[in-house]
């Protein structure tokens, strides 16, 4: 696995168009919204408000930045054929999978990192004032378990299903359920702490369920499932 990693890695971390680029731009997007929420308050922000935010804005991140990651790298591997090159040199199909989902899986908890370490430099250089608090670490804690979930089954997609067009679709649609649907199902809950950790734990057991689903259905994958490939 290894060896996997190593290639998977080389991928992404040389790819300027596909990866830096959206990756910047993405955190670009969240930085400019939490400097603009702290700035336009006058004392420090209620911490059950600021808290459902974070959720909102990690989610946001982590979805977009999958499907960009994988719709941009991990799909055009797919359809030139260079994942088929991969598997018949050696390569074996469940250890790829898993090993793919592991790099998509730091890649972007560096990603989540940044979007709250960035913005937090910001306020405190030029409005003094610091947004973190003991509640974001377990928001992160909680959302990156979502987010190997979310991986997990966005990669299993990708090696299972054959016709490309049919993966872009569900995953606009994967993406219009985590950002449009989580945000208004916390918009639907009240303000509260104890709220805000059903919330967290909803998106860990979400989390827990894709990556077993991941795990039970990927023993069905095979070479030939990914090589069969029908492009649009």
């Amino acid at each position: 696995m290894k060896k996997i990693m190593k290639y998977n890695f080389r991928m992404l971390l040389t790819s300027f168009a596909y990866f830096y680029f959206p990756a910047i731009l993405l955190i670009a997007i969240t930085t400019f919204t939490l400097y603009s929420f702290v700035g336009s308050e006058p004392n420090e922000v209620p911490e059950l408000i600021s808290n459902r935010m974070f959720i909102i804005m990690a989610l946001f991140m982590y979805t977009i930045g999958a499907i960009l990651i994988l719709s941009n790298l991990v799909i055009p591997e797919k359809t030139t054929g260079r994942i088929e090159l991969l598997l018949s040199n050696g390569f074996e199909i469940q250890p790829y999978l898993y090993s793919s989902i592991i790099v998509g899986w730091i890649v972007m908890e560096v990603e989540l990192v940044l979007i709250f370490i960035i913005p937090n430099i910001l306020t405190i250089t030029f409005l003094e004032k610091s947004f973190f608090n003991g509640s974001l670490f377990k928001i992160i804690i909680f959302v990156s378990a979502f987010g190997f979930g979310l991986l997990s089954i966005m990669y299993y997609l990708i090696f299972r299903i054959r016709r490309i067009s049919i993966i872009n679709n569900l995953f606009f649609i994967i993406g219009f359920i985590v950002v449009f649907g989580g945000s208004y199902l916390t918009s639907t809950f009240p303000l509260t702490e104890q709220f805000n950790d059903i919330i967290l734990w909803i998106l860990l057991g979400a989390g827990v369920f894709l990556f077993f689903f991941t795990v039970v259905a990927g023993r069905k994958i095979t070479k030939e499932t990914v090589v069969l490939t029908i492009p649009d």
